[in-house]
């Protein structure tokens, strides 16, 4: 996910300032090259994460079979979905349901959802037409929802 190592030892620090012990991941945290899975396994269970939240509410639209966009991300690696008319229909309407997504912190949300990084496909697409930017972010998206259900 792209959420930076700045943004988890913000969430750990609120944490601690509540009296919560969070050394070991603060610490963790800050010496690790990659934002450690414990270090987001403990934010979720003491302040729940808006980002795993939001990908519950698309994974409960897809189980309501109200929207299929959830299954198309997470088939995205199995090159079931290879056409670049449904890469580009799904990032576009995760986009869509990112930026309707109601959160306190918006632009931790936004980061972490990862919604430059689908408008910058979408702009490197509609330029060049150049599908594999798009291609390569869904699977990434796909990484950021296995890691968070990893966690719940």
């Amino acid at each position: 996910m792209a959420l930076q190592k700045s943004d988890v030892v913000l969430l750990l620090t609120e944490l601690q300032n509540r009296g919560i012990d969070v050394d070991k991941e603060i610490s963790l945290t800050i010496t690790s090259q990659y934002i450690p899975v414990e270090a987001l396994k403990v934010i979720n269970d003491n302040r729940n994460l808006d980002l795993l939240k939001f990908y519950e509410k698309l994974r409960n639209s897809y189980n309501k079979k109200r929207s299929k966009m959830y299954i198309n991300i997470m088939k995205s690696d199995e090159h079931i979905i290879t056409d670049a008319k449904t890469i580009l229909t799904t990032l576009t309407a995760l986009l869509n349901q990112i930026l309707q997504f109601e959160t306190d912190d918006r632009p931790m949300f936004l980061r972490a959802a990862r919604a430059d990084e689908i408008t910058e496909v979408l702009r490197i697409y509609f330029k060049s037409f150049n599908i594999e930017p798009a291609y390569k972010l869904l699977s990434l998206i796909k990484a950021d929802i296995k890691c968070l259900e990893s966690i719940r």
